[in-house]
C-alpha cells in the first residue's frame, strides 16, 4: 500500500471514529474531550522535552565525572613515577 493511501485510510478511520464519538457523547462533550486531549498532549510534549534536556545534562555530568577520574588517575600515575624515580636515586 502506498504512503498516500495509508494516510487517506487513517484519515477515513479517524473521521469515522470522530463521527462515532460525536454520536455517542454529543458535540459539546466531544469538543471538551478533544480540548482536554490536546492540552494533555502539549503537557506530554513539554515533559518529553524536559526529560531530553535532563538526559543531556546528566550525560554532560557523567562526562565531566569521567574526565575528573581520568585526571586523578593520571596524577596518581605521575606521582608514583616521580616517587619511583626518587627511590631509585636514593
Amino acid at each position: 500500500m502506498k504512503e498516500e493511501e495509508k494516510k487517506n485510510e487513517m484519515a477515513d478511520i479517524n473521521q469515522i471514529n470522530m463521527e462515532e464519538i460525536v454520536r455517542k457523547y454529543g458535540k459539546e462533550e466531544t469538543v471538551r474531550m478533544m480540548k482536554e486531549i490536546m492540552k494533555n498532549n502539549r503537557t506530554m510534549l513539554k515533559l518529553q522535552k524536559q526529560i531530553m534536556d535532563l538526559q543531556v545534562v546528566e550525560e554532560e555530568r557523567k562526562k565531566k565525572q569521567r574526565r575528573r577520574q581520568e585526571e586523578k588517575e593520571q596524577e596518581r600515575r605521575e606521582y608514583e613515577e616521580r616517587w619511583e624515580e626518587e627511590e631509585q636515586r636514593r
